[in-house]
């Protein structure tokens, strides 16, 4: 069967699913967000394994800084729960750290994990299930790893790690959807190839251009899944407002903004700001940043 004709049956069967309701849209968001957590926790591991203090702090502290205001919105009927989020991924930085074994670290990441799960189970239900719904969430986490690595690599030479990681781990976060999926063999083979071309180009600190083209013929291949065209994940709109965007469009790096609760840290080598919470911030000041505003 040709994939013209794959991804027409597929639409038809894909109106049919409870994505045609109201509040899809939001559930598709929500669950990207819970996907882009999920993948910065899986970098926390890696930087605990080897040790890397400031980039596992850095990882720890994106969940609760860039993410979690906008899954708050969505746990408005819900606001214990909401609480319960809110605090586990605070206190994250505090217990995933290098300063205690690397089991305790696990412990909190685990607990973190579970807590994820519960979110989606309350907000996005049997549809998390779908794998229409599924191949969404992977291409809106390969359109957000495009923009993370080129941010992060220039020239073959990796300028932004903690950019590297995000976009590494978003494109894990795919191949880990699409491991759970029961989608056509031919797809599913095609899918895993290019992703380890990905997975090769990132190795090989491939230009940006290149990595956008591999991811893009992943992209294609969900696609057929979805029966749905790709598009930027809605609050990516608001990625402009990160410390890396801000710095890149000409606000000096002690004027960035951060968002409420957090706090602006800039590292005292390169001037590189980040946002983080109070408690971040001490940790990171320990590490060689200051000039907190």
């Amino acid at each position: 069967m040709s994939k013209t004709i794959m991804a027409i049956l597929l639409t038809f069967a894909f109106v049919s699913l409870p994505m045609a309701f109201a509040d899809s849209e939001e559930k598709l968001e929500f669950g990207s967000e819970l996907q882009e957590t999920l993948g910065h926790f899986w970098a926390l591991e890696l930087n605990l394994d080897e040790n890397n203090s400031e980039l596992a702090l850095i990882h720890a502290a994106h969940p609760i800084a860039e993410l979690y205001g906008s899954m708050s919105e969505k746990l408005a009927d819900y606001p214990e729960f909401d609480a319960k989020l809110k605090q586990t991924l605070m206190d994250l930085q505090n217990k995933a750290t290098t300063e205690v074994t690397r089991e305790q670290a696990q412990e909190a990441i685990d607990e973190a994990k579970t807590i994820v799960a519960e979110a989606q189970d309350i907000v996005i239900g049997d549809m998390a299930n779908d794998d229409a719904f599924k191949a969404q969430l992977a291409n809106i986490l390969l359109e957000t790893s495009k923009v993370e690595y080129a941010e992060a690599v220039n020239d073959g030479i990796i300028e932004e790690m903690a950019e590297f990681q995000d976009g590494s781990a978003f494109v894990w976060r795919a191949k880990e959807l699409l491991s759970t999926m029961n989608v056509d063999s031919t797809i599913a083979s095609n899918i895993s190839s290019n992703i380890e071309a990905i997975e090769q180009a990132y190795t090989e600190k491939a230009s940006p251009s290149e990595v956008s083209a591999l991811v893009d013929n992943v992209i294609a291949d969900f696609e057929i899944v979805s029966g749905v065209e790709s598009t930027e994940s809605s609050h990516m709109e608001e990625a402009f407002q990160s410390p890396k965007k801000q710095l890149n469009s000409g606000i000096s790096p002690d004027a960035i903004e951060c968002k409420p609760e957090m706090i602006l840290v800039l590292n005292n080598n390169d001037s590189r700001p980040a946002c983080v919470t109070e408690t971040g911030a001490d940790k990171l000041e320990s590490l060689g940043w200051g000039m907190r505003a």
